[in-house]
């Protein structure tokens, strides 16, 4: 597949043609919100974008009739995840130039002009990052800068409260969910890297696109609405996922400088709040839900982090 996808770049830039844009939406379950994306990108793009494909992770659910024709509906057949369902839709796009949107995303501005404009006027550029506002029209997070793996020692919300480096050109991470990438791009990298669930697959692609050589942009002018939440789970399961991912993503790209002594700080830092949590969390949480929630969680926690850091 990467070597069709760099052959046909290679054909198109000899012709001397523009580059063709595609958009992408990928869903599960999520019929309704999934074609507001894509009737919101039809009617922003067209004609300029002639390839809207909606990828279907095995929805329990069948599509509704009467969709628009102008929309390939691809039925996955199975549940695969979001990292290896985002790997078989882009096996399906046939543009140079392709625009993904999460199911419970769409865009406010006509993108597809601009999105081939920046792409053709800078060879070297790889991904661009669009902008996402809340429903009140205020910007919501977008990029991130790289991770150090700070993030995963002293944890979520301790990090966050520390000084950071601005993100710049040479930190800069793009959302999955609102983001246009060239091909060419994606197989030279690699593409989606599917050892990952729904999380920091997109900090490792932009990783890898700009460690490749390769640009990573913001463009706050392509404007998505975009508030998040459209997988709900249980606050002890996302946190979880999160230490499964953000461990891999810092051990792939050799960010861990000392596994041994990160896994034994990691682990004293969480034997600290779950014995903190015991002691104070009836009275912080008063819903009993919560802080057993938050109790078992902990312990969750602690379980993976000493059976799988390495």
């Amino acid at each position: 597949m990467a070597e069709a996808i760099l052959a046909q770049d290679d054909r198109t830039a000899a012709r001397g043609k523009q580059l063709s844009v595609g958009v992408m939406v990928l869903n599960y379950n999520t019929w309704d919100i999934a074609l507001r994306a894509m009737k919101a990108a039809v009617d922003l793009s067209y004609p300029t974008v002639t390839e809207f494909v909606l990828f279907d992770d095995g929805s329990p659910t069948p599509p509704p009739h009467n969709i628009d024709p102008r929309i390939k509906v691809v039925l996955g057949g199975v549940n695969r995840g979001f990292a290896k369902a985002l790997v078989a839709a882009f096996a399906e796009m046939k543009s140079d130039i392709v625009v993904v949107f999460d199911s419970d995303a769409y865009p406010l501005v006509p993108f597809a002009e601009e999105v081939r404009r920046r792409f053709e006027e800078d060879e070297r550029l790889g991904q661009i990052g669009f902008q996402a506002l809340d429903e009140k029209g205020v910007p919501t997070e977008s990029y991130w800068k790289e991770p150090t793996q700070w993030s995963v020692i002293l944890g979520q919300g301790l990090y966050a409260r520390l000084p950071h480096e601005p993100i710049n050109a040479s930190n800069l991470c793009a959302m999955a969910g609102c983001m246009a990438l060239r091909m060419t791009t994606y197989a030279q990298v690699g593409g989606i890297d599917p050892n990952f669930d729904m999380l920091d697959l997109d900090l490792d692609y932009s990783m890898r696109v700009r460690r490749s050589g390769w640009k990573v942009i913001p463009d706050p002018s392509l404007t998505v609405f975009h508030v998040g939440g459209g997988t709900p789970q249980l606050t002890r399961k996302r946190i979880l996922r999160w230490y499964k991912c953000r461990w891999y993503l810092l051990r792939k790209h050799g960010l861990i400088k000392s596994p041994g002594l990160a896994r034994a700080l990691i682990l004293a830092r969480l034997h600290v709040e779950k014995l903190l949590l015991q002691i104070f969390g009836r009275f912080r949480y008063k819903n009993p839900e919560v802080y057993a929630d938050k109790v078992i969680g902990r312990q969750d926690l602690i379980d993976y982090c000493r059976d799988n850091y390495r």
